[in-house]
């Protein structure tokens, strides 16, 4: 036998001067000004993905439609699950060809469609191609994997994928293993992913903390490779201290760029106890003011005075150094106390009940008789008045001891809503959560497994008597925000549906079916709970103080909403919203974005 011996570390039983340098040779930085790195990545006809993470390439995509607007980038696709108020800027860009969605609105004060992006669909200026959440997560994961196809697990008895070109939807083939019928589609492979990072390398290592919502895939299905963006730059070295979430290898970055608050106007959330780096939270002022602008003379003064100049100094000096310290602080752990101290908590109203009010207690009632029925352990919680329907369900169910854990889209498992933002999305509520991970993990892989434990509550923009429900486009045709994750989630749980008793919101059959109606369990009204029986819905509670006796309250119903109705033998009234419900609502609202 052969023996083989290795030199030394350290001279035999003396390890006095020993040390170990793990830096190895330093290399050379890769940062260069975002301007040049954007000049040199990305290049007119290419498909950008802006994926939904902890955080957003906001000056990235700035740069991209500055770039744009100046005449240098043209036919661009952006690829993205989700897309706020940044879409008014994607018009403004005159550049962009192409939108790739599962969702794209303003976002605050509250969802609503963004009238830029309305009017460039109806001038066709731009294309719109709609999947759900999950699919666009699903086709960029396989993207990263080198997967051509994957399945698609969540679109059956919808009107998605919509806006596809020909040949790049789904197909339907047989499982050779199962011998069914299975929807196919193809991979997301797009040119250029732009990634924001907390803190990166001069190398690109960089840092990215959970809910990771869209996952790290986007970084490795891009067939170019990464820009990123760091609001702070360190060496190889110091990165270390965060090695266990640096998530964007330098061996895929094609340019770094150091920019500060290079997320703003959305949030940059570092955890608590994770020391040499400060976050901030989203700035909902600069999104009203970008989603409310309607015309082009506004959109471009807008551009004109955020977008078109170059430097990041001003843009930052723009924003001023009370504004930046303010969303800092917004970041820190118990941060909502600031805002309380600064305007406290009025009694509870003592006017009558908004119709938000009533919706969230309506959609509490029934999601509370839902976790009942099922034994509920986990709740899914969709954006606007649904969120605090399920905030109040979550403490009425606790009254009854059942403690069930909240869970949102983008990773945020077992969540408690804190005072002060409404917004589902908020960075404060995360420090509260049992677990932080990702949508492939909720929407794919907890709803899946868990599916007979879990429920939702989620908003629609209009249903119909089979239950189906539409948020993608109205009657005429024209889009309205899309449906996100909604078609991933009721495809697979029991839901519960929040819409106002309006008759142009019950329909009898909606114009796009955004998911269909088989799980929809319950639809919560403001003027009671209609639950299904069947394959019809039929008055389970009303509220006392619209209807005196259950005819009467069929009379309203029927009234509202345009659809005949019967009782259910089991129909029950409900008290009101009471005082501490809506002290409760309203210390998550106190503005009254969602509950009016």
């Amino acid at each position: 036998m052969t023996t083989r011996s290795f030199p030394a570390l350290v001279p035999e039983g003396d390890l006095r001067g020993f040390t170990y340098n793990a830096g190895g040779r330093c290399r050379t930085s890769r940062i260069a000004p975002l301007e040049t790195v954007i000049e040199s990545a990305v290049q007119s006809g290419m498909t950008i993905h802006y994926p939904w993470l902890s955080t957003r390439a906001s000056a990235a995509l700035f740069e991209v439609v500055r770039q744009a607007r100046a005449g240098r980038l043209a036919d661009l696709t952006i690829a993205s699950t989700s897309i706020r108020a940044e879409i008014a800027l994607l018009v403004a860009s005159r550049g962009v060809r192409r939108i790739v969605t599962s969702f794209a609105a303003s976002s605050h004060p509250a969802i609503r469609p963004n009238p830029a992006f309305s009017r460039a669909l109806a001038e066709e200026s731009i294309e719109l191609e709609e999947w759900s959440l999950l699919a666009i997560v699903q086709r960029t994961l396989a993207g990263a994997l080198g997967w051509p196809f994957v399945p698609a697990t969540t679109m059956q008895g919808t009107d998605l994928p919509s806006g596809v070109r020909e040949g790049l939807g789904t197909r339907e083939v047989k499982d050779p293993f199962n011998h069914v019928d299975t929807l196919l589609m193809p991979a997301l492979t797009p040119d250029v992913c732009l990634v924001h990072c907390p803190v990166a390398d001069w190398e690109g290592n960089g840092v990215l903390f959970e809910p990771l919502a869209e996952g790290v895939h986007p970084i490795y299905a891009a067939t170019e490779g990464v820009v990123v963006t760091a609001d702070i730059v360190v060496s190889p070295d110091e990165l270390r201290r965060w090695s266990g979430f640096v998530k964007v290898p330098a061996s895929r970055v094609i340019g770094l760029a150091q920019v500060p608050l290079g997320a703003h106007p959305n949030a940059s959330h570092v955890p608590v106890g994770i020391g040499g780096v400060s976050g901030y939270g989203e700035d909902y002022d600069f999104h009203t003011e970008l989603g409310a602008l309607r015309s082009e003379g506004d959109l471009e003064a807008f551009c004109q005075r955020w977008i078109d100049p170059p430097s990041r100094d001003s843009y930052l000096s723009q924003l001023g150094s009370e504004r930046i310290k303010n969303l800092v602080t917004k970041d820190l752990d118990e941060s909502w106390q600031v805002d309380w101290l600064a305007k406290p908590p009025s009694s509870a109203p003592t006017s009558a009940p908004s119709v938000g009010e009533r919706l969230a207690v309506a959609g509490a009632n029934a999601l509370a008789d839902l976790a009942h029925e099922r034994a509920a352990r986990t709740v899914i919680a969709g954006a606007g008045i649904s969120s605090l329907a399920a905030a109040l369900g979550r403490i009425a169910l606790l009254d009854a001891g059942i403690e069930v854990d909240l869970v949102f889209e983008s990773g945020v498992v077992g969540y408690v809503p804190r005072p002060y933002d409404s917004t589902l999305s908020n960075t404060r509520n995360l420090p509260t959560a049992r677990q932080l991970n990702s949508t492939l993990e909720v929407l794919g892989m907890l709803a899946q497994s868990e599916n007979t434990s879990t429920i939702a509550i989620l908003a629609a923009g209009a249903v119909d008597q089979g239950g189906n429900a539409n948020s993608n486009r109205v009657v005429d045709g024209r889009f309205l925000v899309g449906g996100g994750g909604s078609t991933d989630i009721v495809g697979r749980v029991k839901t519960v549906v929040v819409v106002p008793a309006d008759a142009r919101r019950f329909l009898r059959r909606v114009p796009f079916i955004t998911y269909p109606g088989e799980n929809v369990a319950a639809i919560a009204t403001d003027v009671g709970v209609l639950a299904k029986s069947g394959d019809t819905y039929v008055l389970s509670t009303w509220f006392t103080d619209c209807a005196n006796s259950v005819n009467a309250a069929l009379d309203l119903i029927r009234d509202r909403i345009g659809w005949e109705v019967r009782a259910a033998d089991t129909v029950r009234p409900i008290d009101p919203p009471r005082p501490d419900e809506r002290e409760f609502l309203r210390m998550i609202d106190p503005e009254g974005n969602l509950l009016g």
